[in-house]
């Protein structure tokens, strides 16, 4: 199989390698040219990167039964640490260019317990958001689940509270590049339902409803006309991410979900940042996390469970 290198020595597997001067292609012979320049088709022939030992260049997994059906998804490198202590024999799976995989099992957790589960760190903003599902998508997950931080825009989420997203305002430019402008960014309901039934199993209280995912956390969400504008339609929190998630998975045929804790509320004033309400901040983070890690477990093991069934049904 011929690789052809990227800017940043990344592989273009399964096809030719780029021309070179002379305006051929290496390992091809006769492919259509664009007016002068080579038709990038002769060597695009595969949607992801691989590098020469098989791994894909941002988050290092391979494909090689390393990655889980279900994986949770934070962009803050302490939390997936933090849920990786809390998985049975979590090893590192990948990390390369600030991503970081880990895989394990929750034992007993969940409806049965003891499927492998990965989390992962999935950077700041949409676009980092895209290569990661991309990536771990094409390594065999299908589930995902947001982990992550929000502003909220309703008092009825204080610093420490927890919004479950059942859809997500698109206020960034990622999704655009899967799904028609019109395209709604809602949750899986399998994935919102394993969530909301798992946080009542453990009396956490959250609240079900919109995020907004825009592309500045400036400009873009730290303005008293757009809170206003947002808040009084009902959206419950700002973030980065979910919008992007719920889009790219929907457009490779995954689930997908969301669960945020609040850091600061962009109606009273309350923030972490200010030295304030930490001790509230991390006993919202911890419910989130386990209830979380909880729905993941059940989705696991539902999966599994239908995997099981759909193997025997045609014996």
């Amino acid at each position: 199989m011929n690789m052809g290198m990227n800017k940043d020595g990344g592989v273009l597997a399964g096809g030719a390698g780029p021309p070179d001067s002379s305006g051929s292609s290496s390992g091809s012979s006769g492919k259509a040219r664009i007016g002068a320049r080579t038709d990038p088709s002769a060597w695009l022939t595969e949607r992801h990167l691989r590098l020469p030992d098989g791994s894909f260049p941002h988050l290092g997994v391979s494909g090689d039964g390393d990655v889980a059906r279900v994986a949770l998804l934070s962009g803050s490198p302490e939390r997936v640490e933090l849920m990786a202590t809390m998985l049975e024999d979590a090893e590192q799976v990948g990390q390369r260019r600030g991503y970081a995989v880990y895989t394990g099992t929750l034992g007993g957790a969940g409806t049965l317990g003891g499927e492998p589960i990965s989390v992962a760190t999935s950077g700041v903003g949409s676009p980092s958001m895209a290569i990661a599902v991309e990536e771990l998508a094409a390594c065999g997950a299908s589930t995902f689940i947001r982990v992550g931080s929000c502003a909220a825009v309703s008092l009825k989420l204080p610093v420490g509270g927890l919004a479950i997203a059942s859809g997500a305002v698109c206020d960034e430019g990622t999704s655009g590049y899967y799904a028609p402008a019109n395209f709604p960014p809602v949750a899986n309901y399998r994935v919102l339902t394993a969530l909301v039934r798992a946080a009542e199993r453990q009396g956490v209280s959250a609240e079900v409803g919109l995020t907004r995912s825009t592309d500045s956390f400036y400009a873009g969400e730290r303005l008293p006309e757009i809170i206003e504008r947002w808040s009084s339609l009902g959206v419950l929190t700002f973030e980065m991410e979910t919008s992007a998630l719920f889009t790219v998975a929907a457009s490779l045929g995954c689930e997908a979900g969301s669960v945020l804790c609040v850091g600061s509320n962009l109606i009273s004033g309350e923030a972490t940042y200010q030295g304030r309400m930490l001790d509230e901040y991390r006993a919202g983070q911890q419910a989130m996390i386990e209830f979380a890690l909880e729905a993941a477990a059940d989705l696991a093991s539902a999966a599994q469970t239908r995997s099981g069934s759909s193997g025997s049904s045609g014996t």
